[in-house]
């Protein structure tokens, strides 16, 4: 049971790195705001996937501390991720 979280939790770190790959692809600014929610739609709309917006953020939120994102100060956890450093991002 162990081993099958195990794999569970690597799927949605590498779903979580790829919807923000694509948030960044589409955007046109050079920063681009993280949210669960925002991620969570990019999953729903390009892989019909449905995760649990919390479980997103919990993953987000272990990204954001890694990379050392700026916490934007909104009811709802928001980071700034500024687009040339997406490449380097750290996600374990």
């Amino acid at each position: 049971m162990e081993k099958k979280q195990l794999q569970n939790r690597e799927t949605l770190i590498h779903l979580v790195k790829r919807a923000i790959e694509l948030l960044c692809e589409k955007n046109i600014s050079s920063i681009v705001v993280l949210s669960s929610y925002k991620i969570n739609s990019v999953l729903r709309e390009s892989f019909g996937i449905d995760i649990k917006v919390d479980k997103i953020g919990r993953v987000l939120s272990k990204i954001a501390k890694l990379n050392e994102l700026k916490r934007l100060s909104t009811n709802i956890p928001k980071y700034k991720l500024q687009i040339s450093k997406v490449s380097s991002l750290k996600f374990f």
